[in-house]
């Protein structure tokens, strides 16, 4: 807590209820804005005022604190950070993943092409040796047709 620019530590108290007092400013015209120390159960009328002058008050134990502090925020931000990294990469992980499927169905969609043009190509094949078979078929139908013409035109 800070109170006119310097900072101030307490140590927790209990009452005689053996529970933590709370802490209250004062608001009376006899000790305005004086820190007290107060029972919140009101059962055993515990009130103290906190006197600087006489609060213990251990300079190293604040450091430490402080220190410690500044050392779990810095914690803070690290995981914060590597939270977002690990973000991050599951993110490229996933963008990844995804890259090899549309690899994969790349690689599939390029077989099929290859065979489907082979097949293509294999019909084709067979289509001109149909079409070389039929002229040939023709040819000699056409060559009988013709001798037969000829045959019965010369008798």
């Amino acid at each position: 807590m800070a109170i006119n620019g310097r900072i101030i530590k307490f140590k927790n108290r209990k009452c005689s209820c053996g529970i933590k007092v709370a802490v209250k400013i004062s608001e009376s015209q006899n000790n305005p804005s004086k820190l007290y120390f107060f029972c919140e159960r009101g059962k055993c009328n515990f009130y103290r005022f906190w006197d600087p002058d006489i609060e213990e008050f251990n300079q190293t134990e604040f450091l430490e604190s402080n220190s410690q502090k500044y050392d779990d925020i810095e914690h803070f931000q690290l995981q914060q950070e590597m939270k977002s990294v690990m973000q991050k990469l599951e993110l490229l992980w996933q963008r990844v993943q995804h890259l090899e499927s549309l690899y994969v169905r790349m690689h599939n969609l390029e077989n099929n092409i290859h065979r489907r043009m082979h097949n293509l190509k294999s019909r084709q094949g067979g289509q001109r040796l149909t079409w070389v078979v039929n002229m040939v078929l023709f040819g000699a139908t056409m060559a009988v047709f013709v001798l037969s013409l000829t045959n019965n035109h010369g008798m």
